[in-house]
C-alpha cells in the first residue's frame, strides 16, 4: 500500500453507522487496512461506476472473507477516489452503498473544482441537462437546437428526440441517467458516456450505455448527437470537427468544393474509350 497511497492521504468516512473520524497520512490508512483484515476480510473487489477527467473515480468496493455464505463477513461501500500528479491515492471518501446521489455530488463537486474549472459553465449546463432528465423534464434548449442520431439500431430523424424521451418515460417512468465518463470537455461542449437504468412496469430491469455529444449556447443546449457505445472515436472526431475555428471550417469546405468542381470539369473519355 505504501506504493499506491500518498504520504498525506486524506480519508473521510461519511457512512451513517460507522462514521469513523477523518484520518490523514499513509500509516493511518495502512493501520485501518490491517484492522479490516483482522475482522476477516480476505478478498477485495472494486467496480468502477463513473470517472471524471484523469484523476477522479467513483467505485463500489466490497470486502469479504473466504466464506461466501450470505451470513459470512462482508462489507460494501461507495468510494470517491482522487489521485494526485504522482498517480497515487490522495483523497478517499466513503459512503453507504445506497447513498449514490451523495457520492455523485461529491465526485462532480471535486471535478468542477479541479480539472473542469476552466470550463465550469459548460459543465454546469450539461450536468443540469441530465438532472432535468432525471426529473422527467426536457433540458433547456435553444429554439433551433439540433439533434442527430448516429446509432445504427435506433435511428431517429432530426427533431425526434423530444418525442422519444416522452415515450421512454411512458414505458419506463423510473428511468435514471448518470454520467459515467467525460471524454472531452471544452467551452464548446462535451463528449460523454451516459448510462441509463430502467425498470419496466412488468419489473424488467435494464441498463445500457450510449455516447453523447452536446454543445451549449449560453445557458442552453443547442446541439445533441448520439452515438453507439462502441463509437467513441467517431464521436471524438466529430467534436474535434465542431471545435475547429469557423475560418478553418470554411477553408476546408472550399477545398472540398474545389475538388468536386475539378472532378466534374475534367475531360471525359468517350463511351467506349
Amino acid at each position: 500500500m505504501t506504493e499506491t497511497v500518498a504520504a498525506e492521504i486524506h480519508r473521510q468516512d461519511r457512512r451513517r453507522v460507522v462514521n469513523a473520524e477523518a484520518t490523514r497520512g499513509r500509516e493511518a490508512t495502512i493501520a485501518e487496512a490491517r484492522a479490516v483484515a483482522d475482522l476477516g476480510a480476505r478478498n477485495a473487489a472494486l467496480i468502477v461506476i463513473a470517472i471524471r477527467g484523469e484523476r477522479l473515480a467513483l467505485v463500489r468496493s466490497r470486502f469479504s472473507g473466504r466464506d461466501q455464505r450470505p451470513e459470512a463477513f462482508n462489507t460494501e461501500s461507495l468510494c470517491v477516489v482522487e489521485i494526485d500528479r504522482d498517480e497515487v491515492v490522495a483523497e478517499h471518501i466513503m459512503f453507504d452503498p445506497e447513498d449514490i446521489d451523495a457520492a455523485f455530488e461529491e465526485l462532480d463537486a471535486r471535478y468542477l473544482a479541479g480539472e473542469a474549472a476552466a470550463h465550469s459553465h459548460t459543465w454546469s449546463v450539461i450536468a443540469n441537462a441530465y438532472a432535468a432528465l432525471n426529473r422527467r423534464e426536457l433540458p433547456p434548449r435553444t429554439p433551433n437546437w439540433l439533434n442527430v442520431d448516429h446509432r445504427r439500431m435506433t435511428m431517429l430523424a432530426p427533431g425526434d428526440l423530444t418525442a422519444d424521451a416522452r415515450a421512454a418515460w411512458d414505458v419506463t417512468p423510473n428511468v435514471t441517467y448518470y454520467l459515467e465518463a467525460i471524454h472531452q470537455l471544452s467551452n464548446l461542449g462535451a463528449v460523454i458516456t451516459h448510462a441509463a437504468v430502467r425498470t419496466s412496469h412488468d419489473g424488467f430491469d435494464a441498463e445500457w450505455r450510449g455516447i453523447d455529444l452536446l454543445t451549449v449556447e449560453g445557458d442552453l443546449i443547442n446541439r445533441y448527437e448520439s452515438f453507439d457505445e462502441t463509437d467513441l472515436d467517431t464521436a471524438l472526431a466529430r467534436f474535434d470537427e465542431l471545435s475547429r475555428p469557423a475560418q478553418q471550417l470554411g477553408n476546408s469546405a472550399s477545398r472540398v468544393n474545389e475538388r468536386v468542381l475539378a472532378h466534374f470539369n475534367r475531360p471525359r473519355m468517350g463511351r467506349h474509350g
